[in-house]
């Protein structure tokens, strides 16, 4: 396993973790592999070593990922969580809740954040997504 861990940033959980946020903002998008394969040039194989951990992703394939997931670079790293948490208290609360959840609860959840999202009015993030 070292040839598979070497390279990564972080540690092994660390890696991951930020596969499993690649594959689950994938899935949550309806994305097949493939698709995302085609959209940033990479084999179809990589997409599915990245996502179990088996490869590691360097920041330009990330920031592409990003870009078709329409998340910042880095969510996946995890960092926008703790910068939530350490800012607002309410989010603290929901990252707390979301540790004791499955992974279908808690993307019903988001489903459910990024509904109230768009249903609190069109903001600027809804014209950003639509261009």
């Amino acid at each position: 396993m070292s040839d598979e861990s070497r390279g990564q940033a972080g540690s092994v959980p660390e890696a991951q973790a930020v596969a499993a946020r690649l594959r689950d903002a994938r899935e949550f998008l309806n994305l097949s592999q493939q698709f995302v394969a085609e959209q940033t040039g990479l084999p179809r194989s990589a997409i599915s070593d990245i996502e179990r951990g088996a490869r590691r992703v360097d920041m330009l394939e990330l920031k592409r990922l990003a870009g078709i997931y329409r998340l910042p670079a880095s969510y996946f790293y995890g960092e926008d969580e703790a910068t939530a948490a350490n800012s607002d208290p309410t989010a603290a609360a929901l990252a707390r809740a979301t540790k004791q959840m499955g992974d279908s609860e808690k993307q019903q959840l988001l489903r459910f954040a990024q509904f109230l999202q768009r249903y609190d009015g069109d903001t600027d993030t809804d014209t950003k997504a639509d261009t």
